[in-house]
């Protein structure tokens, strides 16, 4: 990994523990570039932000429905990209999966994916990504295909490798993010996954299981095109969706089945299976 410099602002940002599962993914696009990391403290969860526009980033923070305790402006000289993600970065519990770095210890028996993480953004920390593996865990995967669509990092995919999934497709129309997730699949030493760099519309072919994690805007431009992925009992699990889009959703993919919806803060996930 190649070092690189960051402005020299920096924002830090004290919230009240748990605070940040509510951060939304529009904040992590802002910062995409620029950094992001979080770091948990006894007293709350620091949020240490490199934006480019420093004013901009605490108008927008002002505006979101965060218990904000205090913000700092710290001046620091150029920063190691690799020595913040070393220091910043702590093991992550999911479900029954923890996410770790490559230079985490490792625990025996101890059920973990590897990730070499970005600015804070396909690690595990968003809530829809806690939604998707709180719903993946219980749909049955053994032996089945999976598509990933809009894979980030490729944390979803590798956990639907861990639950058993025979052949698993991963899509991401960001060259980064696939790159990303080629490290991250090498890492895990998995070889019966398939990414592929390419917009939603392009996939063809049928699907056992397909998951989501995307926006209502996604959403709304491709689900027919996703409905069309997924076999007569196809299981669809979709997440990235704000509880007010939940119902907005459900009719996106109307005729399929909703089998089960979660919430968690201001997030929804739902599954859906293909009964026609």
């Amino acid at each position: 990994m190649k070092n690189e410099e960051f402005a020299k602002t920096r924002v830090d940002v004290l919230l009240e523990k748990g605070a940040e599962e509510l951060l939304p993914e529009e904040l992590y696009a802002m910062l995409y570039g620029s950094g992001l990391w979080i770091e948990e403290k006894r007293d709350g969860t620091i949020i240490r932000a490199y934006s480019q526009d420093v004013s901009a980033f605490i108008d927008y923070l002002k505006k979101l429905d965060l218990k904000i305790k205090d913000i700092a402006i710290v001046q620091e000289q150029p920063v190691d990209y690799s020595e913040l993600t070393r220091r910043y970065f702590r093991p992550i519990k999911i479900e029954d999966m923890t996410i770790i770095a490559p230079w985490n210890k490792k625990v025996k028996h101890n059920r973990h994916i590897l990730i070499e993480p970005g600015m804070a953004f396909g690690t595990g920390r968003h809530e829809s990504t806690r939604l998707m593996f709180k719903l993946m865990k219980d749909v049955n995967m053994k032996d089945r295909s999976v598509l990933d669509l809009g894979c980030g990092s490729g944390i979803l995919s590798l956990y639907a490798n861990h639950l058993g999934a025979k052949r698993i497709v991963a899509v991401d129309n960001d060259t980064d993010a696939v790159e990303s997730a080629k490290k991250n699949v090498a890492l895990n030493c998995v070889n019966n996954l398939e990414l592929i760099c390419a917009d939603i519309t392009k996939i063809k072919g049928l699907f056992d299981i397909i998951l989501a994690n995307l926006d209502i805007k996604t959403f709304m431009c491709h689900a027919s095109h996703i409905k069309k992925l997924l076999p007569i009992g196809g299981i669809l699990i979709v997440s990235g969706v704000l509880v007010k889009n939940t119902k907005n959703v459900a009719k996106l993919f109307h005729p399929l089945s909703l089998l089960r919806s979660v919430k968690k803060n201001s997030w929804c996930g739902l599954v859906f299976e293909n009964s026609f």
